[in-house]
Formats: C-alpha cells, sequence, structure tokens
C-alpha cells in the first residue's frame, strides 16, 4: 500500500531514541523529509545521519528542549527553514515522573505542564496555519494508558495525559473541515529507557526484585510479550499517511490488548 508520504514534510519531536525515533524510521522508509528533534544534540545529530543514511531521504536534526515553550519557537522557524513547511507534526516527549498521586510533588506540576501540553500546543498553534492554508495535515501525538485509565505509581500520566486527550479531540472537531486530522497513539509496553525507570521504580515500591516487577508486565499483556518498535513505527506512519484520511479526533492503542478498559 503506498501511504502517499514521499515528499511529506514532517517535525518529530523527542524523536533520536524509543519511539520517537521508530516513527521517525517508519515515515522515512515512505519517503517522507524529517526534522528530527531532541533535548540531546549528539544524540539528535547521530539518529538524523543514521536515517538519512537508511532511507535516502533528508533529514535534519534540531535540538530544542520541550521544558522551554519558547524554544518551540525557535524549533518550528528552523524547522520551516529546513523544509520549506510542515505536513506532519509529531508530537512526543520524555517519560513524565513518576509518582503516587497522594506523594505528588506540586512543584512539578509547572514543568511536567510545560512538558507535556504547553510546548506540543505552542507547536501545533504554529503549524496549523500552513496546514490549512494546504487543506492538509496531520497532527498525531503520542500518549500513553493514563489517558484512559489511571495506572500505579504514574501520578502525571494520570494528571495531564487527559488533558491532551480533551484538547486534541477538541481540536480534531474545528480543523477536520480543512483537512487536517488529529490524532492520539496510545502504546503499551515497549522496551524503552522509560519502561526500565518505571519498572525498576514498581520494584522499589512493591518490594520485589525488577527482573519481577519487569515479568509482572508482561503477565499483564494478553499477547504476552512487549511490543517491537516497528510496530509502532507503521501504525505512526498510517495515521500520518493519506490513506488516514477518515481517521480524526481518535485515541489508537498500539498496544497487544494490554489496556482493559473499552474506550
Amino acid at each position: 500500500m503506498d501511504l502517499g508520504l514521499r515528499g511529506k514534510r514532517a517535525l518529530m519531536l523527542a524523536a533520536s531514541q524509543g519511539l520517537g525515533r521508530a516513527a521517525a524510521e517508519a515515515l522515512a522508509a515512505e519517503g517522507a523529509d524529517l526534522v528530527v528533534s531532541s533535548s540531546n544534540a549528539q544524540r539528535c545529530e547521530a539518529a538524523a545521519l543514521a536515517i538519512a543514511s537508511a532511507h535516502g531521504t533528508r533529514v535534519v536534526p534540531v535540538v530544542a528542549d520541550l521544558f522551554d515553550p519558547d524554544s518551540m519557537d525557535r524549533l518550528f522557524s528552523r524547522a520551516l527553514e529546513a523544509l520549506g513547511g510542515i505536513d506532519i507534526l509529531f508530537l512526543n516527549h520524555p517519560g513524565p515522573a513518576l509518582g503516587l498521586a497522594a506523594d505528588i510533588d506540586v512543584d512539578l506540576l509547572e514543568p511536567q505542564f510545560r512538558m507535556m501540553l504547553a510546548s506540543p500546543i505552542r507547536l501545533i498553534s504554529h503549524a496549523l496555519p500552513g496546514m490549512r492554508a494546504r487543506h492538509w495535515g496531520r497532527i498525531v501525538s503520542v500518549g500513553g494508558g493514563g489517558m484512559v485509565t489511571p495506572l500505579p505509581n504514574k501520578v502525571m500520566d494520570d494528571t495531564l495525559r487527559p488533558a491532551l486527550a480533551g484538547y486534541s479531540k477538541a481540536l480534531a472537531n474545528e480543523v477536520a473541515v480543512d483537512g487536517i486530522t488529529v490524532n492520539i497513539l496510545l502504546p503499551g509496553t515497549f522496551i524503552t529507557d522509560r519502561v526500565h525507570a518505571s519498572t525498576a521504580s514498581n520494584a522499589a515500591l512493591w518490594g520485589i526484585s525488577v527482573d519481577e516487577a519487569m515479568q509482572r508486565r508482561i503477565e499483564q499483556i494478553p499477547a504476552r510479550r512487549f511490543g517491537e518498535m516497528d510496530e509502532f513505527g507503521a501504525v505512526a506512519a498510517f495515521l500520518c499517511s493519506t490513506r488516514a484520511s477518515y481517521i480524526n479526533g481518535s485515541v489508537v492503542r498500539v498496544d497487544g490488548s494490554q489496556i482493559k478498559s473499552i474506550y
């Protein structure tokens, strides 16, 4: 199936490793040109070089800090200059701070809000005028299970991710007529640095070994395995494609049926 991504221009956040990198690889494999962003300059440049070499597309590294919404202005300007326009905005961020709801550190709420909501929304506000003018655009955000059901030891996910879901649905309703789709990808468990960190935190909370905590995670997944990065990337590429034009305002799960709720 031709996804119609050749020549499309994508700005990819937190895309130097993990799920963001998987999405970047998948879009590049379909012929899209990319700006790959990360807060780590060395990792960002290495990822851009590797993706460009593997897929023969243009991949430009741009360093930006999601904790600083003002830096999103500079990121978008550089991406626009590098690619000439942004057709696809892929929103991702590092894993939120862990912790229990009863023990929430209120001093962390503001920086986590900046990373998870203020910076992504700021980028969306920059991207929308061009998408509307071209009558085509894709906005895809990486969410988490806390959007639909509270997760243990993940208070920031449980508190802030539902806000992104509400905003995204409201925006989708407003811009669908302009040929723009706004969707959220909800991943299950993939082996990333975030999974290692949260598993270690859970193990300490429960008083068990990290290996036992990891085994518990696997047992809670009906597929009885963790996801593969290319499985996530494939769904990301599809949602960004011309073929997904009637999928809008949706939360699309890539989780092996891990999340227990129906909706």
